[in-house]
């Protein structure tokens, strides 16, 4: 496996603020220099929570398709499964979807199936939720910072290929001297 890592500097401005790289990252951490009282983590790839709904065996590597949005993305790693097995239809888990193979927007409730093995009428799997960046944050302050006011990707401007990720408006408080950086492994 390869690492990168890259790290860089910003005054924060209350605003968002997009951070070009050039990939998605697997994580990204921001730190508040100025007085220490915020430090964001988010975990980059899309995880959901889902059901199944049939037979199939979802694995690493299978793009999973929504019967209703159209949205599709490939699973970066196995389902992880907390219980249940696919075999009796009974699994229930949660998906990681690889952070640069989402395309649309997938749905609460909707149903999946395996791209190249079924069709939209079967139901591989269920989202219990729309996948989401997953962000953690150590502060002291009460606020709780989620969506996009937190860390999210960021695809590039009209016209632009920059990939990279977004310091929401909350992360990146107005006037504080921020850290960030980001890591993505390859395998």
């Amino acid at each position: 496996m390869h690492a990168t890592i890259i790290d860089g500097y910003v005054y924060g401005t209350g605003s968002a603020i997009n951070i070009e790289l050039g990939f998605f990252p697997d994580v990204v951490t921001v730190v508040n220099l100025t007085d220490g009282d915020k430090v964001t983590n988010a975990y980059m790839a899309f995880c959901a929570a889902f059901t199944s709904g049939g037979t199939a065996t979802i694995a690493e590597g299978d793009v999973l398709v929504g019967a209703t949005s159209g949205a599709y993305a490939r699973l970066r790693k196995a389902p992880v499964i907390a219980s249940g097995s696919f075999a009796a239809g009974t699994a229930a888990g949660h998906f990681i979807f690889s952070r640069d193979s989402m395309v649309g927007t997938f749905t609460a409730s909707e149903l999946l199936y395996v791209r190249n093995n079924s069709t939209g009428s079967v139901d591989d799997a269920t989202l219990t939720a729309a996948p989401a960046v997953i962000n953690t944050s150590y502060d002291t302050e009460v606020a709780t910072e989620t969506g996009n006011a937190a860390i999210s990707h960021y695809v590039g401007s009209s016209g632009s290929a920059a990939k990279g990720f977004t310091i929401g408006s909350t992360v990146s408080e107005s006037a504080k001297f921020l850290h960030w950086e980001a890591r993505r492994v390859d395998a």
